[in-house]
């Protein structure tokens, strides 16, 4: 079984991600054929070893092209006027007004709308029909 850990390889790769992906390059490179940079009596599998190698400090992760800030960059915005879209002229693009749509306001109403007709309402307790029934 083999005893390397993943926080042995940390001290030389702090990374996580970068220590998966320079295993498994590594890996891939032991698999195709080439030769082992540590000397170990040991046969191992090719990640086993790829993990011993960085482990050792023998193989470490490249990141002379790495720049941290390149997504910052990529976001930063447009630098010239040229780079902006060309302005468009008049109203077309704004969507309608939307005021046209809206109900009327309830003191706008005439005031015949807000009393309600005399056959809509109810029977008054006064009305002598009502009394008579109630008897």
């Amino acid at each position: 079984m083999a005893r390397i850990t993943v926080e042995d390889c940390l001290e030389q790769i702090p990374n996580r991600f970068s220590l998966v992906l320079v295993a498994s390059e590594r890996t891939k490179q032991l698999l195709h054929g080439t030769d082992v940079l540590i000397e170990d009596d040991r046969t191992n599998k090719e990640v086993v070893t790829a993990l011993r190698e960085i482990a050792a400090g023998v193989v470490r992760a490249d990141f002379s092209g790495f720049d941290e800030e390149a997504h910052l960059k990529a976001y930063a915005g447009t630098e010239d006027e040229d780079d902006l879209p060309p302005a468009v002229e008049g109203d077309d693009l704004l969507p309608p007004s939307a005021d046209g749509d809206l109900p009327p306001e309830a003191d706008a109403l005439p005031p015949e709308a807000d009393a309600p007709a005399a056959d809509d309402l109810p029977p008054s307790a006064d009305d002598d029909a009502v009394v008579a029934e109630a008897k």
